[in-house]
């Protein structure tokens, strides 16, 4: 990486995090920016030191633009999951059969393949327990569950621009 492609990264992680401070805090006051300005230097810093570079390659501006609706589609999908999980909690006969399934999937390099796994986790009703490679084993509360593991992946392909290799029927 040149030095003043990695320069921009780091300059474009400060910012981002300002950004995100600014969320969290919902405050432009003076001191509210130069206190998330001093932590944003302090993260940027202590991430490219722990990483070796300040972003992950795949974060490009149109992941960045994308990520909004990632993320709207996403809520939306727990709200739905929340009240399947709600419908079987208030069942008298709990309709549960806990299942671990392995899930393969397409998404290419670990960055993908962990917002795929996080998202599958924060969805109720499904867990992954672990992720290797390519194989997921996701624990799903109902056998049903597994079968939304694929629009989850379509989301996060969306996200990181990835396209379905050709050929690929389901899952493996």
């Amino acid at each position: 990486m040149t030095s003043v492609r990695a320069l921009r990264n780091r300059i474009l992680l400060f910012f981002l995090l300002l950004l995100f401070w600014i969320v969290l805090t919902a405050s432009l006051a003076l001191h509210e920016l130069v206190m998330g300005a001093v932590c944003s230097a302090f993260v940027g810093v202590l991430t490219v030191s722990l990483l070796g570079r300040a972003l992950d390659p795949r974060i490009t501006p149109a992941v960045l633009l994308r990520i909004p609706v990632f993320m709207l589609r996403l809520a939306w999908e727990i709200v739905k999951a929340n009240i399947d999980v709600a419908k079987i909690i208030l069942n008298p006969r709990l309709p549960i059969d806990p299942r671990i399934v392995e899930y393969r999937t397409y998404l290419p390099g670990d960055l993908p393949r962990t917002v795929f796994s996080d998202s599958i986790t924060l969805t109720p009703g499904t867990v992954t327990v672990e992720l290797r490679g390519e194989v997921l084993n996701v624990h799903c509360l109902c056998p049903y569950h597994e079968e939304g593991l694929p629009g989850l992946e379509r989301l996060v392909a969306w996200l990181f621009g990835v396209r379905k290799p050709v050929g690929e029927e389901g899952n493996g």
